[in-house]
Parts: structure tokens; C-alpha cells; sequence
């Protein structure tokens, strides 16, 4: 499969093709992935498995969910 270089949602710079192989759904270029934290928000919601009834929690199953972060564009300095 032939990838090519994209833009970036958040800089308009050009995104590595190593980067687009590794991350073929990614929008944003390396750097801008750095500077906020990644390009997901990850969160672990604990599952109880507990009994209805029951006080007691028991927490061994956990979740994740993976959500897309808003990109907001940089303006260029002039």
C-alpha cells in the first residue's frame, strides 16, 4: 500500500509517512502531538462486578474509552 504525506489539522505542516503507517487514522503531525498531550484521550472506567445488593465494591474489570481530542488550529506568526 502507497501512503502518502497529509496536512496537519492543527499546524497545516506535512505529516511523516513513518507517521501515517504507524497511525494511518492520525490527523495532526508529530510535533502538534507533543505540544497537546497526544491526539486521544484515554479514560479507564472501573466496572463493578459486584453483587446488587451488596456494599462492598469490587473493581477487577475496567473499560477504556478512547475519544478524539478537539484540534484547534494554530494561527502562523506573522
Amino acid at each position: 500500500m502507497i501512503l502518502f504525506p497529509r496536512r496537519c489539522e492543527r499546524c497545516e505542516g506535512e505529516i511523516p509517512v513513518d507517521r501515517i503507517e504507524v497511525l494511518p487514522d492520525t490527523t495532526i503531525c508529530t510535533k502538534c502531538s507533543q505540544d497537546i498531550g497526544g491526539e486521544y484521550k484515554m479514560e479507564i472506567i472501573p466496572g463493578s462486578v459486584g453483587k446488587a445488593s451488596s456494599m462492598k465494591k469490587n473493581y477487577s474489570v475496567f473499560s477504556m474509552k478512547k475519544t478524539r481530542k478537539t484540534i484547534r488550529p494554530i494561527k502562523p506568526q506573522e
